[in-house]
């Protein structure tokens, strides 16, 4: 933006330049006309000797701040970011760049804290650099898991209408990629006292200074208030809230803690939901607090000499049920400077008998002597199923494997995550003489479905007797049996875990956990407009042929929003089941319900439901083609996969967006359609050419993508925020 003497200081003094830096109107100009032809260097190269000839300008200071943010110099940041923080201590723009520089040393309670004292200090004027240094905070928190701190800066710039809209929605959709936690999606508000408190004016005031984003004044108020209002559930809730917001996730958990012990010992059956409730959030913010608590279940390394014949004992291996020679692929290695193995296999357990399918324990690779290194053998995989697979190697391979040197960041997952990721061995089925049939179940379907069930009965059969780190290394039963406290913690990761499906659908397993952990059933809940009066934890227990039309759609859109699938999926249900609903309706049920459809044929039969409803609403009925296609590729079933491409030539070969998910679906399955048309194999009949007319414009860099718009390039392009 071109500046003249009327401009207000880029420096953050709310001052006009005129009045502040006239002298350095002409250098500021020169720099911004660097920094918008993205000349990083030379302008921090100018800024530089400006600053030497100039010590103590906010403006340059701001500016050499931001630029050294922009060229990735973190430490020269910090040292500058401080400089302008101890010369202009109530400068917006100095507590915003120090609020980054913390943030990128991973202190983010003091990022925070700087930056709460930076909306303290602005005016009703934000400048354009703290809306910035606001969207790089939300990066950063989500980023490493500070989710409360990310979401409400979120907030603040939606309440205030700073920046674009497309900029909050992907700011928003960052969020959610990052990992937000389910719990954390719903929203908590603010409590109020009661009118005859006798803290009431002090609760109020604290109140106050948190609608007005003033967090830091807000938790130092309510906190003085614990010595006469010690039992208000009302305070501890708000104090919560806003710890999670100024990232203090421990104090956070604390505080919810004490909420669910308030609301316990009132006995009352609402109370006690409220207890559960509250109990499930302190679980969520334990892990963000330490997500290295105990127990975990951690990857592993182990390693010995490989001797003899290489291709003998390969062929050992390949005589060894519990062996399963697996691809290699070399460019992956290569691409990493490293040497490929001369083989990989899969390792599963021994099977108990025929009904039982083995478990996959890990992967073994074999690595041929190198001018460095000896021949070698290594055995990967979850430290568990790695002690069990280590002696069948052993004996294998005549070898001796011993504890490896563990590279930083190896993976690492909690116990349930660890349980519902298994994976069993399934046995082929045999090549089909015809495609499956119109409603006929396809092979993929039946080993989906054989998988999942296993899973399902491992999950089972393991998880109460698992010790937990939310349950501080008990396992269920312990915890059930040890008291209220931890017996609420049990109750709330049942409840959380079954809203969301953690299990792959396929099997109702919730009752008999329950049942086996000593858990009571839950209640039905009869309302018929539950939207507002009663909680998203408590929406699985719903009577939902009671539930209104209305409440219907929003808890079908809010809880698939905040990944409560199974509810979603329950609503969706209930929805299609009456007669007086709008084509809009059933357009948003059938596709919760197709997305979580476990077979490929009730995918088909709601996709034919859901075509008229297209045609009524004028969809895009060519993306219900991709998804036929990709459904047809997983069957297997060639002509039916023909006649949906030759469909998507006729009808829709000038849809760009429809062209390019063509060639995703072909991707996904392996398919190369650029390889096979330089080969001069030809692509498959109707598929879209890679260089064809409808091929879709390059990617208009730098263009910002928001949720539901369209691509403007072929699908790689990356959401874009200016950052400093």
């Amino acid at each position: 933006m071109p500046l003249d003497p009327y401009s207000l200081c880029p420096g953050g003094t709310g001052k006009k330049i005129k009045f502040c830096c006239h002298e350095l109107l002409g250098d500021l100009e020169q720099l911004d006309r660097l920094v918008e032809g993205e000349q990083i260097e030379a302008a921090l190269e100018q800024v530089t000797r400006l600053s030497e000839k100039h010590p103590g300008k906010a403006c340059l200071l701001a500016t050499q701040t931001k630029l050294e943010l922009a060229a990735k110099k973190f430490n020269d940041a910090a040292v500058t970011s401080r400089a302008f923080l101890e010369a202009y201590p109530d400068n917006p723009l100095a507590l915003g760049h120090a609020a980054v520089a913390a943030a990128l040393i991973d202190n983010m309670q003091e990022a925070a804290n700087l930056f709460d004292r930076s909306r303290e200090v602005t005016g009703d004027e934000v400048p354009d650099d703290l809306v910035r240094i606001a969207m790089t905070l939300v990066q950063v928190a989500a980023q490493v898991g500070q989710f409360g701190l990310a979401e409400s800066t979120i907030e603040w710039l939606v309440e205030k209408s700073l920046g674009s809209e497309e900029e909050r929605n992907v700011l928003m959709e960052a969020l959610l990629a990052s990992g937000l936690p389910p719990a954390l999606r719903i929203k908590v508000p603010f409590a109020a006292t009661n009118e005859d408190s006798p803290w009431r004016f002090e609760f109020d005031a604290a109140l106050k200074h948190a609608q007005a984003w003033r967090l830091s004044k807000a938790i130092k108020t309510f906190n003085s208030l614990k010595g006469v209002a010690g039992d208000s559930p009302e305070l501890f809730t708000n104090i919560a809230l806003l710890c999670e917001r100024v990232a203090r996730p421990l104090e956070a958990a604390e505080a919810w803690l004490k909420v669910a012990e308030l609301r316990a010992a009132t006995q009352d059956p609402a109370s006690h939901d409220e207890a559960v409730e509250a109990t499930g959030r302190a679980i969520v913010l334990e892990t963000q607090a330490n997500p290295e608590r105990s127990p975990v279940i951690r990857y592993e390394l182990l390693r010995g000499p490989l001797e003899g014949d290489a291709d003998l004992l390969e062929d050992a291996l390949r005589k060894e049920s519990q062996f399963e020679s697996i691809p290699v692929d070399r460019s992956r290695w290569v691409s990493r400077g490293a040497v490929p193995p001369r083989s990989t296999w899969r390792v599963y357990e021994t099977s108990a008998g025929d009904d039982q399918l083995p478990r996959l324990l890990g992967s073994l690779l074999l690595h041929g002597k190198q001018t460095d290194r000896e021949a070698e053998v290594t055995l990967q995989g979850f430290g568990p199923d790695v002690k069990e697979a280590k002696p069948l190697v052993e004996a294998a391979l005549k070898t001796t494997l011993v504890e490896a040197e563990q590279p930083a960041g190896m993976p690492s997952a909690t116990p349930m995550n660890y349980l519902a990721s298994s994976q069993f061995r399934m046995n082929p089925p045999t090549e089909p003489a015809a495609p499956p049939a119109s409603g006929e179940d396809a092979p993929i379907d039946k080993l989906l479905a054989e998988q999942q069930a296993r899973v399902a009965d491992r999950f089972t059969a393991l998880w109460a007797e698992t010790p937990l780190p939310e349950l501080m290394g008990k396992t269920p039963k312990q915890a059930v049996a040890d008291g209220s406290e931890f017996c609420r913690r049990v109750e709330a990761l049942v409840n959380d875990t079954e809203a969301t499906d953690i299990i792959a659908p396929g099997k109702d397993i919730w009752p008999e956990l329950r049942k086996v952990s000593g858990l009571p059933v839950p209640s039905i809940i009869e309302s018929a407009e539950p939207l507002g009066d009663v909680p998203p934890q408590r929406w699985l227990r719903l009577d939902f042929q009671k539930v209104t039309n209305d409440h219907l759609r929003g808890l079908l859109l809010t809880a698939a929003e905040i990944g409560y699938s199974r509810v979603a999926e329950l609503a969706a249900d209930a929805l299609l089941s009456r007669h007086d609903i709008t084509d809009a309706d059933r357009w948003q049920a059938y596709g919760v319900l197709e997305a979580r459809a476990r077979t490929t044929s009730r995918r088909l039969e709601i996709l034919e439901k859901i075509r008229p409803l297209a045609a009524a609403l004028k969809a895009d009925e060519g993306m219900l083609d991709v998804g036929e296609l990709r459904i047809h590729l997983q069957r297997g079933d060639q002509p039916a996969l023909l006649k949906v491409l030759d469909r998507i030539r006729r009808d829709h070969s000038q849809n760009p967006r429809v062209s390019n998910a063509v060639m995703q679906v072909f991707a996904e399955a392996g398919i190369d359609l650029g390889a096979m048309a330089a080969g001069g194999g030809g692509a498959p009949a109707g598929a879209p050419s890679p260089a064809g007319p409808a091929a879709a414009p390059a990617a208009e860099s730098g263009k910002l993508w928001t949720p539901g718009s369209e691509p403007s390039g072929g699908g790689d392009e990356k959401p874009a925020i200016w950052t400093p």
